[in-house]
């Protein structure tokens, strides 16, 4: 299966100090959703805001996450712009004021004195160094807000990584106990052809160390546990009476959707600290 987000752009503009609804950012993004490329219902997204801060300008992140039939999963990351689409700067030029006519000097004119000229002084370089200051300042502000950023990107990066490794762990684990179902079953229909005990008991035996070992594995996990604990007891039954096999997988059996369950529940759980997490 192939879940899949697919955006036209890979940013929005969020106005200053107002929210976007989840529909707003999807119609700016123009998102859709496909799986093994067909179309599927955007019902099961979800978008995580809380990163943004609506009532200071900047770029800020918002993370994507859908959920697929099969309970796949797919996320994606755009970026959110908030500006005030108020603040125009008017393009019109400056009038420029009319050249100044040149003084007349008459007998009357008499030259600055030096301390006009040195409290003028004065002033400029005060003046100087409050515009140094605050360019100052503003430089330590904005890498400030460059620090906090990447600060705030690398620990999403560190949350989704993290979430990706619990889900692959958890895939893993499941193909294993399918595997030892499988073994399981073959083993069985083995021995109902060739009713050779000694053999059905080295198979067995064989698929219960396969058992403990995966279930040493799946500590964490507690629906996989009840799983693989139910496949070590059907074993253990089955070796003390092989001819109830076929019942006794049956039975089995009909606790996997109960198991599936607990699952997606699991798989739920985690895309929920995710979610926490790049909120924080």
């Amino acid at each position: 299966m192939t879940l899949q987000i697919n955006t036209r752009v890979d940013s929005i503009t969020w106005p200053l100090n107002q929210n976007l609804t989840n529909q707003e950012i999807i119609s700016q993004l123009e998102l859709t959703v496909t799986e093994n490329g067909h179309l599927i219902s955007n019902d099961n997204l979800s978008i995580n805001k809380k990163a943004v801060n609506r009532s200071e300008a900047g770029v800020y992140p918002v993370i994507i996450t859908a959920i697929g039939t099969n309970n796949e999963y797919a996320t994606k990351k755009i970026q959110a712009w908030v500006t005030d689409k108020n603040n125009v700067v008017d393009s019109s030029p400056t009038p420029q004021p009319a050249p100044a006519k040149p003084a007349q000097y008459t007998s009357s004119n008499k030259p600055a004195s030096p301390k006009k000229k040195g409290k003028k002084k004065i002033v400029y370089i005060v003046l100087g160094v409050l515009v140094l200051l605050i360019a100052i300042i503003f430089g330590i502000s904005a890498c400030q807000a460059h620090n906090d950023t990447v600060q705030n990107e690398q620990a999403q990066s560190n949350a989704l990584n993290n979430t990706n490794s619990k889900l692959d762990n958890l895939s893993e684990q499941n193909k294993q106990l399918m595997q030892q179902n499988k073994e399981l079953q073959s083993a069985i229909n083995t021995y109902k052809q060739d009713q050779n005990k000694e053999e059905l008991q080295n198979q067995l035996n064989q698929i219960k160390t396969e058992n403990e070992q995966l279930k040493n594995n799946a500590a964490n996990n507690q629906a996989l546990q009840n799983q693989i604990n139910q496949l070590g007891s059907t074993i253990d039954q089955i070796k003390q009476n092989p001819n109830q096999a076929d019942s006794l997988l049956d039975q089995m059996k009909n606790n996997q959707n109960e198991f599936m369950q607990n699952l997606n529940a699991t798989f739920q759980k985690l895309v929920s600290d995710f979610q926490q997490l790049i909120g924080q």
